[in-house]
């Protein structure tokens, strides 16, 4: 068989688990900030005392200003928290991610978020006789599914059997939960 770039090799290799980054996506951006910041001062500075813009440099107004210091109570509460803060981003980044997407049984990895579960939830619910509305929530491990009813007794099996059949595909089976609301009389 070949396709556009010459003869075809075999399937492709299953694709890593997508991950949520969290707080340290955020931290590494923070931190890029600030490493770009300084790099600017310093190119600023070196521009200074290579003559080529005006001024003072701020890294030398800076050093002029820390000389002055002695030592202070206050100097040691802000290295105690400085170092402190250090440790929780050094264990924050250590940490293991968080799992945020839900594997099809497929040889190549394909995956679902949790807004497609919900989505795929809600058609096959929706297709249910005896429904009137549905509202659907998932994680990887749970799916709820909160169902407008026309009082039938026997909608809440069905709809449990119809998301059911329709996760099927998935690799890890999460819980499903039926709620019925049936209408007031």
């Amino acid at each position: 068989m070949s396709g556009y770039g010459g003869n075809v090799q075999g399937a492709m290799p299953p694709a890593k688990t997508p991950r949520r980054t969290g707080v340290v996506g955020a931290l590494g951006i923070l931190l890029a900030l600030l490493l770009t910041a300084s790099g600017a001062l310093a190119v600023r500075d070196a521009l200074v005392y290579g003559r080529v813009l005006s001024g003072s440099a701020f890294v030398h107004d800076l050093a002029h200003v820390l000389q002055g210091l002695r030592p202070q109570a206050w100097v040691l509460v802000v290295g105690i928290v400085l170092a402190l803060v250090g440790l929780v981003l050094l264990v924050t980044a250590l940490r293991p991610s968080v799992v945020k997407a839900t594997a099809v049984a497929a040889e190549t990895g394909v995956f679902l978020g949790p807004r497609d579960v919900s989505r795929l939830v809600e058609t096959a619910a929706e297709d249910v006789d005896g429904v009137l509305g549905v509202r659907v929530s998932s994680t990887p491990r749970r799916v709820t599914v909160d169902v407008r009813s026309t009082g039938d007794q026997r909608v809440e099996e069905r709809v449990r059997d119809a998301v059911t059949a329709r996760l099927a595909p998935l690799e890890n089976q999460p819980t499903v939960r039926v709620r019925i609301e049936r209408p007031r009389r």
